[in-house]
């Protein structure tokens, strides 16, 4: 096709407008990717910002449940240390009534009851108001309310059960020989003025460190030591009651027994191993009396460093101490046994009977303990003793937050 000529008079169009329209719609495009791209940057910015929010107020949330967990177990654990007694908890006056609730029988406890130690508290950066209340009707059922307050706020609500709980303690219990006469007596010597009513013989007994031979239940005036060789002083109304809780306030005959045979095991023990074991305590009632055969006693027991404890309870009779028999420690006997010999027998520490002494022969001779003796010092079963204080146990169920 011929080239098209444009005469002077003839006005020509550009030789091509087309690339310049192009690169127009380019920019335009680019501009409303551009556009698109920050709307879509700016959307995603602004639900990251929210997410963080959510999550900073959840993290908040979260710390004031924990701070207000903290507040309600605090209390708890003030309720259960015994800090306020049964009484105090259970004393109308330490509660005021505010009108609310069943009947309107809910109660507060008064700042006097629940001080500021435990319902005024700081735990992170959070404050805790705790408070501590009860419903008249139900005086035992306590609910302990918490409130923190900071970045965020929480509540929690735990109700708790009060009630009784029997408690029981064990004391050590040590007997020392050294705190009784050589002679301890449930009544009186013996009265030389009638026959056969008089120690004879030629026994004797010499006190110990304490200067008292012989201690009576019964009046000095009744106290006649007849043939009966006294070094010390005889003291009576020495105490009132049995001579056994006198000598052992704090250990009943039971437990004695007990010891007894819990000891007799392990010394058997000790034999079948080929071991030594020494016994502290032998106890012996009607049950048990014929196993020393004859119903007298051969035995030496205790010594110096170890005294022991030799019974004769209810049942067991009077066995006669015999044979040059040497004892350490204690000896009792519960059954009327104010005419019994002991023959040659030796024993330091005291002899205790729950009868007047009334005709004690032979060459026995009854030494007072003294520090130059030994220790003295007996181990006996602890003293045991029960009472009761507060419990305090979760209500199932009653915890609330929100």
């Amino acid at each position: 096709m011929p080239s098209r000529t444009c005469t002077a008079r003839t006005t020509c169009p550009p030789a091509s407008r087309q690339p310049r329209q192009q690169g127009v719609v380019t920019l335009a495009m680019t501009l409303l990717v551009l556009f698109l791209s920050s709307l879509m940057v700016f959307q995603s910015s602004a639900g990251l910002l929210f997410e963080i929010r959510t999550g900073n107020n959840l993290v908040s949330q979260s710390k004031a449940m924990e701070a207000a967990r903290g507040g309600v177990e605090h209390a708890l654990a003030w309720l259960a240390s015994g800090a306020v007694s049964s009484t105090a908890l259970a004393s109308a006056g330490n509660w005021s009534n505010d009108g609310s609730g069943p009947s309107g029988n809910n109660q507060q406890a008064s700042s006097s009851l629940f001080g500021s130690a435990v319902s005024a508290q700081s735990i992170g950066s959070y404050s805790v108001a705790v408070s501590l209340w009860r419903n008249a009707a139900t005086p035992n059922t306590l609910e302990i309310r918490a409130t923190a307050s900071g970045d965020a706020s929480a509540s929690i609500r735990q109700k708790v059960q009060l009630g009784t709980l029997t408690t029981t303690t064990t004391t050590p219990v040590t007997l020392n020989l050294a705190s009784f006469a050589p002679i301890v007596v449930e009544g009186s010597l013996g009265d030389c003025g009638k026959k056969k009513s008089c120690i004879t013989g030629n026994p004797s007994v010499t006190a110990g460190d304490s200067g008292v031979a012989i201690m009576t239940s019964a009046s000095a005036a009744s106290n006649q030591p007849g043939h009966l060789s006294v070094t010390g002083q005889i003291q009576g109304n020495a105490f009132s009651g049995s001579a056994w809780d006198f000598v052992f306030p704090d250990t009943s005959k039971e437990q004695m027994r007990l010891e007894s045979e819990a000891q007799a095991a392990a010394e058997l023990a000790a034999q079948q191993a080929g071991t030594s074991y020494q016994r502290t305590v032998y106890y012996f009632d009607a049950s048990n009396i014929g196993s020393i055969g004859g119903q007298n006693w051969h035995q030496n027991i205790g010594s110096p460093s170890q005294p022991a404890i030799l019974v004769f309870d209810s049942g067991a009779g009077c066995p006669k101490m015999n044979g040059g028999v040497v004892i350490y420690g204690l000896v009792y006997y519960a059954d009327s046994c104010g005419k019994n010999g002991w023959g040659g027998a030796t024993l330091t520490g005291t002899l205790v009977t729950e009868d007047n002494l009334s005709d004690l022969t032979a060459n026995t001779q009854f030494r007072g303990w003294s520090a130059s003796t030994g220790s003295g010092s007996i181990s006996l079963p602890p003293a045991i003793s029960t009472g009761t204080s507060s419990s305090l146990s979760r209500k199932t169920a009653s915890w609330r937050d929100f």
